[in-house]
């Protein structure tokens, strides 16, 4: 806007007046029309922005629908995964030990002295049966099989069970087919072979050239190692292969290779398997375990499950909260007897009118083994009875300083060819501090329920306040004794007045 000069004079100071006025008028009128389009242009802005911010809350990464699609897209990529046989498919069951079991007793997680399948094989320290493993395997090939089959039908047999075998492992295991297949071949032999040799102990197990020979205590360690979670084959290759080398012998005997693999256990370890064993064997034979560990676990548990699930269902359905029980030092002076008793299973616990019954065990290295790799397994496994950890924890609970080992010990529970007592104890201590233990889901809930209740009785309370030792009970004794000479010299005295004054 262009402006006109003004003229002043002295005789026109109200045209001077007017004109300012005028110029300020249009000043302000002008700058009004310049700010007019930026506060609108700030406003579409604050719109748009407020628009984008709705988009992004309906659909964009802050949003419900955004993170909604994006959760189920992750799901539907596991779910993929699993179908393919990622950890949690169902033929994986060859699993690395959990890390809450590292620390408890290295003996019962690591191979000593053999490795069996890809976890441990070439460590240095069991170099020494890779080089034995060839003998076993030559003694399976020279066999008077009635299959007859040489190395190269062998060697087929186990190459159509490569990927299948593979599958089993919950790690890929990074070796060549020829490599995968020549491990899984003599690891096989050897185990097979090994039973058999030590079932028929009386003749050639002890024949020269053997790389047992002149060394029988090396049995109890093969054994042990044979059994451990990290050290397994997948059942159906032993199976497999047990049965293209049987002898004419074998083959009309209609034993199998599980019924062998449990009678050598029972050998080596007595103390562990029931002295029913023709009873478990065939009740167990047709198991379809995915392991030696596997068919253990499953040989020693009891036979009456279907009768323990439905007790406890009951307790669930009963709403009724989880029961706690003391050691033996303090269930001893409240009136509860302990007592050995004889069953199939060492997990086959009874407790009635006061009496607690449990089966005789011998805690050693095999079985200290046994139990360790057993809860490790069970820990992998998604079945809610777990039974070897709810035992392990029964016997914590009872056992919390070696004293309650040695009256265990002394009522036969505890078979005096265990270790000694601070070793039992804290077998049993460290094994279940490895797992959180709920007895409500416990095959073991009846039992607990029961102690706890006598526990908390009058009678128990009064026994183990007034009676818990000689002393405790001359002291009653005495105070009864006083209080009854009392009454009786109350009673005389009156018997006195009255014939005196009566």
């Amino acid at each position: 806007m262009e402006y006109q000069d003004v003229v002043i004079s002295e005789s026109g100071e109200e045209e001077i007046t007017e004109t300012c006025e005028e110029v300020v008028q249009q000043i302000i009128q002008e700058n009004k029309e310049e700010d007019e389009p930026a506060v609108h242009g700030d406003k579409n802005k604050i719109l748009e922005e407020e628009r984008v911010r709705d988009m992004e809350y309906l659909w964009g990464e802050g949003s419900l629908e955004y993170s909604l699609n994006l959760i189920e897209h992750r799901l539907e990529e596991r779910r993929s995964l699993r179908r393919v046989g990622q950890r949690w498919n169902s033929s994986v069951c060859i699993f690395r030990l959990p890390d809450t079991f590292l620390d408890i007793n290295c003996k019962a997680q690591q191979p000593e002295i053999v490795s069996i399948g890809p976890y441990h094989r070439g460590k240095e320290n069991l170099l020494e049966f890779e080089e034995h493993k060839w003998l076993f395997l030559e003694r399976l090939l020279s066999r008077p099989g009635v299959f007859r089959m040489d190395l190269n039908q062998y060697l087929r047999k186990m190459r159509q069970m490569e990927k299948r075998a593979r599958d089993c492992y919950s790690e890929s295991v990074p070796m060549s087919t020829h490599d995968f297949v020549e491990m899984m071949l003599l690891d096989s032999c050897f185990v097979i072979e090994l039973f058999r040799y030590i079932d028929r102990s009386r003749t050639d197990m002890f024949s020269t050239g053997n790389p047992i020979y002149g060394r029988p205590w090396l049995i109890p360690v093969l054994i042990r190692d044979l059994f451990k979670l990290e050290n397994q084959l997948p059942l159906f290759v032993l199976e497999s292969f047990f049965i293209a080398s049987k002898s004419p012998e074998e083959y009309r005997s209609p034993r199998s290779f599980c019924k062998l693999v449990l009678e050598v256990f029972a050998l080596v370890s007595p103390g562990l398997v029931s002295p029913m064993l023709s009873d478990t064997i065939t009740f167990h034979q047709d198991l379809k375990a995915k392991h030696l560990l596997d068919f253990l676990h499953s040989s020693l548990l009891p036979q009456n499950q279907v009768t323990i699930r439905k007790r406890q269902d009951e307790y669930h359905r009963s709403g009724q909260p989880g029961q706690s029980i003391q050691s033996v030092t303090q269930l001893r002076p409240s009136g509860i007897k302990f007592k050995s008793r004889k069953a199939e299973s060492l997990l086959d616990i009874k407790y009635q009118k006061g009496v607690l019954e449990i089966p005789t065990i011998t805690i050693n290295d095999v079985t200290a083994s046994v139990l360790i790799n057993c809860v490790a397994w069970e820990e992998c496994l998604e079945d809610d009875l777990k039974y070897f950890s709810h035992y392990v924890s029964f016997m914590n609970c009872l056992i919390s300083q070696p004293r309650d080992v040695a009256f265990l010990c002394s009522d036969g529970i505890i078979s005096r060819f265990s270790n000694d007592d601070q070793y039992v104890a804290n077998l049993f201590n460290n094994l279940a501090k490895s797992k959180v233990f709920n007895n409500r889901d416990c095959y073991l809930w009846k039992e607990f329920k029961e102690i706890q209740a006598y526990y908390c009785s009058n009678w128990a309370t009064m026994r183990r306040t007034y009676f818990s030792s000689p002393w405790s009970f001359i002291l009653v004794f005495s105070a009864f004794f006083l209080i009854a000479l009392t009454m009786i010299q109350t009673a005389m005295s009156v018997l006195s007045y009255q014939r005196q004054f009566g």
